[in-house]
């Protein structure tokens, strides 16, 4: 259902487009003309309603790069055992988008020390996809909605590596 009403309104915006370029194109004499200015409007004008997401891309894709690295030290943490420890999940502006960021900080059980730090970030779809109401996370249509470092396969190899122990919710896992 939701593919099909995202293809409506695609239709839609289409024959918006149609319409425009009807009403543009007599406005220029030459043909030429007409026909380079009638298709870089168009293409313009379909790339609108995601233009916030377009314009965001090199923006996410900067921040997923520099601040989604993992922090440590290898010789400090080997051996160790770890809990994640609970942190709020700011709001941030990325580019046009709104977003947010979970910052993900594996502490010493003992010492309370951090030993890994990595964030996780999250971005929200622009304008057209919040008005469509068609995503259950409003995730965007162009990019990526998510970057982080460990998923839990990764997770449980850097554990491994590092002779790490975790602990969840008080249990040893």
């Amino acid at each position: 259902m939701t593919g099909f009403l995202l293809l409506v309104a695609i239709g839609i915006w289409v024959v918006v487009i149609v319409l425009a370029m009807t009403q543009l194109a007599p406005l220029f004499k030459t043909v030429w003309v007409r026909n380079v200015v009638v298709a870089l409007a168009s293409v313009v004008m379909f790339l609108l309603p995601v233009a916030d997401e377009l314009i965001t891309a090199p923006q996410f894709n900067k921040l997923c790069e520099e601040g989604t690295k993992l922090k440590f030290d290898p010789e400090k943490i080997r051996g160790k055992t770890m809990f994640l420890a609970d942190d709020p999940q700011p709001d941030i502006t990325i580019g046009l988008l709104r977003g947010y960021y979970i910052p993900r900080r594996y502490l010493d059980v003992t010492t309370k020390e951090e030993l890994v730090v990595y964030n996780i970030y999250h971005v929200k779809g622009g304008i057209f996809i919040r008005l469509l109401g068609i995503s259950e996370r409003n995730a965007p249509l162009t990019i990526r909605s998510y970057c982080g470092q460990l998923g839990r396969a990764t997770e449980a190899s850097f554990l491994t590596r590092f002779d790490l122990k975790y602990m969840e919710h008080g249990v040893l896992k």
